[in-house]
């Protein structure tokens, strides 16, 4: 027969680890995607999402998986300051720095577009075309950047 003592002990001990596995269960979650080492959890995307309620899930997995590639590489260069500003600074350096807009490109645009610009000359639309053109190109060169970076890192969604 076993002991009346020993039956309690071992009951407790059982009861402890039930609700310690609870208690570890309700404060586990899931993994929504994976970027080389860092993994992104299904609250900090529904957080993220809360924010940009106008993304499709895939579309803000997407810009999180981009922004942790983006701020590794920030990191690498040994940028600083809060995750936005580790990434405005990467493509300020990396990215836009090296974009150059030619005369001949803001007049193509011009003569392209004369009928939209309302009859505007070239010298008072010249710094709008300018600035359009260049954040087309940083586009183009961003987004050219993004898929290099995802093909060299790991990156697993798993909804």
């Amino acid at each position: 027969m076993i002991p009346i003592n020993r039956i309690i002990l071992t009951l407790s001990l059982l009861a402890l680890i039930a609700s310690s596995a609870g208690a570890e269960l309700r404060l586990a979650d899931r993994v929504v995607a994976f970027v080389n080492e860092t993994a992104i959890t299904l609250s900090e995307f529904n957080e993220f999402h809360q924010s940009t309620p106008d993304m499709t899930n895939d579309e803000a997995i997407r810009v999180m998986i981009n922004r942790l590639l983006l701020k590794k590489e920030a990191l690498k260069l040994k940028l600083s300051g809060t995750d936005d500003e580790l990434i405005q600074q990467y493509i300020d350096l990396k990215i836009k720095s090296p974009v150059i807009i030619k005369n001949e490109d803001i007049e193509r645009y011009y003569n392209e577009n004369k009928d939209g610009l309302k009859g505007a000359e070239i010298e008072d639309v010249r710094d709008d075309i300018e600035k359009l053109l260049i954040e087309e190109e940083i586009t183009v060169r961003l987004d050219s950047a993004l898929r290099e970076l995802s093909k060299k890192s790991y990156v697993k969604i798993q909804f």
